[in-house]
């Protein structure tokens, strides 16, 4: 855990060094803070665009892929609620997006409701719930590691978490349901292209996928 803030430190740091305020004094200064940010920026760069991925760092991103589990049902709940602006649940909706691997994942099994409404992919999902919205919506709880994340290329890792569906209502006139069958979701750890300070680095990124 300690390893894991002090990465989280020398992101934050990095980012608030980035900022325009933290160059705007003497010339002394601001040679000094651009030494500052190329240690930073290396240090950064040792940790996420390794090659090699240590138990521990593995671990933390089978949670962070548990946590964006959770983050797909509160931005759809977002997106789904009628109530709200539409430009709102319109953002929920592209958070959405980059939260999975594809557009196309198919996402049929989420909420158990979707074989008869022939919704099979995460794109179609996200149009009907924008367009027309969901009487309810879906948290997922005991979330576990099914399928621990696994080497399948250099700069692909694949596993999947199980968990369970809760079906919470948007009006008082539905009752909430839990389905006790177990689901699965695929989780990807991949190495992108991410712009650092004007700079291309390629990192490791947690993605999720279909669901079954």
């Amino acid at each position: 855990m300690k390893s894991l803030s002090y990465i989280f430190i020398l992101i934050l740091i990095y980012l608030i060094c980035s900022a325009k305020g933290c160059t705007d004094d003497v010339n002394m200064r601001e040679l000094n803070e651009e030494k500052n940010i190329m240690i930073l920026k290396d240090s950064v760069r040792s940790v996420f665009e390794t090659d090699s991925l240590s138990d521990m760092f593995i671990n933390a991103y089978e949670e962070t892929a548990r946590h964006k589990l959770i983050d797909f049902s509160d931005y759809m709940k977002v997106a789904s609620d009628t109530s709200l602006d539409i430009e709102f649940r319109k953002q929920a909706a592209e958070m959405i997006s980059k939260i999975f691997v594809s557009k196309k994942a198919d996402i049929e099994k989420w909420g158990k409701i979707n074989t008869k409404s022939g919704i099979k992919t995460l794109e179609q999902l996200l149009e009907i719930n924008l367009s027309k919205g969901m009487a309810f919506w879906v948290e997922p709880f005991q979330i576990n590691v099914r399928t621990p994340l696994t080497i399948l290329n250099d700069s692909t890792l694949v596993g999947s978490l199980s968990f369970y569906q809760r079906r919470i209502p948007f009006y008082d006139h539905f009752t909430s349901d839990t389905d006790d069958k177990v689901s699965m979701i695929d989780i990807y750890l991949l190495k992108k292209p991410k712009s650092f300070n004007n700079q291309q680095l390629r990192i490791w990124e947690v993605f999720l996928g279909d669901i079954e």
